[in-house]
């Protein structure tokens, strides 16, 4: 089979089927997803994880949902602000919890103060309320301690749970002390799933459709989350019939998938981009002075690497090459920037040796098991490229937990490290992955801090729309000088499936029970499917 010609354009989503007839799906049956991430957050308001928002995304509902970079109605009707620091949102009448009881103004503000707390148990600093009011006629009110314009967005994350009748209540809506006994604990959710009250594997989570759905209710009878990180696993898993759903293709398995009868790949829309990180500290755990810590170091990595090479030989060409974190249609993203850069490893080496490393030197190279970041040939291939300049990986595959471990203890020197921008935003993005409030996790592990940079991500907050372009700029040169981390690749979703489903996506969560039907379930042309682009 000829090499798949994917368009380039982000929310493309198209369907290769087969020469195959399409196999039979019927409402009413059961739907098991390959996932290629484990559930590790046992609390809704501590997901951090892709796997953990799909999963939570079944249960419950956030105020809004996204659509492509903008955000749409879900729990929230409406919402304004004249300010961006005050905003009221406007609940549903119609919504309803598992249980039948309606969603009130009181359950959002004790969900968004409950989030609040659970993020600062974790050395977060959340979003910021200084009040949480619930207002008569169904209004919910905010008030921030500085302005936000992309609140909304900001809340597509922020699940609403019921608060419990004993629920008290405080300035920002709860009281922490009962909120902390409360982690961990079942929360009642208002989504179109519950979790089976059934005994299965740690790696299965199954879910039965909400006996008081409101809205997205579903077609399946049950809808199984199948975790398997390796994607031969959830190959396999695919095309003996034990899955419906494998998500995460890599593309070096399009050639066999378009032989397979009766499959279809998909790919979805995405926010996700791959970054290489530095660990900035001056010196490493073990007391060696670290060599990363050096610009020239970092400089000679950032001219050495090839994206367009490491997209080609890593992914075979279904991702695109990334120089900066927004994509075209995202906020911030700068059309002006250098779409191309040619590697000069002459200059590169130069450089490693005024540093002190004329012989080159040896690095290992943490790879986390996430959905972004565990991309071995993507490792095979930059190692294949700093070998050119005397630097030697040592590729190491860790889980998502020990990668979070390492970084707190500051034990790794380089790292692939996955963002999302869920606000659609670039300087939203810069916050995460080099603003002091994230420093030290997993999203920004490299320790970096930046005064002049924190000034300009407090001012996009509440910035004009018109001045983000040039705030933006500025955070960039920042960044490109003093290189904490190099943007490699905007990630593409590549999911295959049985022919006889259609997966409608404008959001990157990937609730497939959300987003999955069967085609003759489906009267809507799903506008994404051709029958071959080879």
């Amino acid at each position: 089979m000829a090499r798949l010609g994917l368009p380039r354009l982000l929310f493309c989503a198209l369907t290769l089927l087969t020469a195959s007839v399409a196999l039979p799906v019927r409402a009413g049956t059961d739907l098991v997803v390959a996932t290629s991430g484990l559930v590790s957050a046992d609390d809704p308001h501590q997901a951090r994880t892709g796997a953990d928002f799909q999963y939570y995304e079944h249960l419950f509902d956030t105020l809004v949902t996204r659509d492509g970079f903008n955000v749409a109605p879900r729990l929230a009707t409406s919402w304004s602000s004249s300010d961006n620091r005050t905003w009221t949102f406007q609940i549903d009448p119609s919504a309803r919890f598992a249980d039948g009881k309606p969603v009130t103004p009181r359950d959002v503000t004790y969900s968004l103060c409950r989030y609040q707390v659970l993020m600062r148990g974790m050395g977060r600093d959340g979003i910021g309320f200084t009040r949480v009011t619930a207002e008569a006629g169904g209004r919910v009110s905010l008030v921030l301690d500085t302005p936000y314009r992309l609140l909304p967005a900001a809340l597509s994350l922020l699940f609403i749970v019921a608060a419990p009748t004993d629920a008290a209540d405080g300035p920002l809506g709860c009281d922490p002390k009962q909120v902390t006994a409360s982690r961990g604990q079942p929360q009642r959710g208002s989504g179109p799933y519950v979790p089976a009250n059934e005994p299965a594997a740690a790696e299965r989570r199954v879910l039965l459709p909400s006996p008081n759905c409101w809205r997205d209710c579903s077609v399946w009878r049950r809808v199984v989350l199948w975790s398997q990180p390796d994607a031969r696993d959830r190959l396999r898993l695919l095309v003996t019939g034990d899955a419906d759903i494998m998500e995460d293709v890599i593309p070096s398995q399009l050639p066999y998938l378009g032989k397979v009868r009766g499959v279809a790949v998909t790919e979805l829309p995405t926010d996700r981009t791959l970054l290489l990180t530095f660990n900035l500290r001056p010196t490493l755990p073990d007391g060696r002075p670290n060599p990363l810590a050096d610009i020239r170091v970092r400089r000679a990595i950032a001219m050495t690497v090839d994206r367009h090479l490491l997209v080609d030989r890593g992914l075979e060409g279904f991702a695109g090459p990334a120089w900066q974190l927004a994509q075209p249609g995202m906020e911030g993203y700068l059309p002006d920037r250098p779409r191309a850069m040619h590697p000069d490893p002459d200059a590169a080496h130069a450089l490693l040796a005024e540093a002190g490393y004329p012989d080159g030197l040896r690095l290992p190279l943490l790879l986390p098991a996430t959905r972004i970041t565990d991309r071995p040939r993507v490792a095979d291939a930059l190692s294949g490229m700093l070998r050119a300049i005397g630097i030697e990986l040592e590729i190491t595959p860790v889980p998502a937990a020990d990668a979070r471990a390492r970084v707190v203890a500051g034990e790794f020197e380089i790292m692939f490290a996955g963002l999302g921008l869920t606000a659609g935003s670039a300087m939203e993005g810069y916050s995460s992955i080099a603003g002091s409030a994230e420093k030290d996790s997993v999203i920004n592990p490299s320790g970096y801090r930046n005064p002049a940079l924190d000034a300009l991500l407090r001012q996009a907050r509440g910035a004009n729309p018109k001045d983000i372009p040039s705030l933006t700029a500025q955070a960039t040169v920042i960044l490109e000088t003093d290189l904490p981390v190099v943007p490699l690749m905007h990630i593409r979703d590549l999911v295959a499936h049985r022919a006889g489903l259609t997966l409608h996506a404008r959001d990157t969560a990937r609730a497939f029970g959300r987003i999955t039907a069967p085609v003759t379930a489906d009267a809507r042309p799903s506008g994404n499917s051709v029958l071959d682009r080879n």
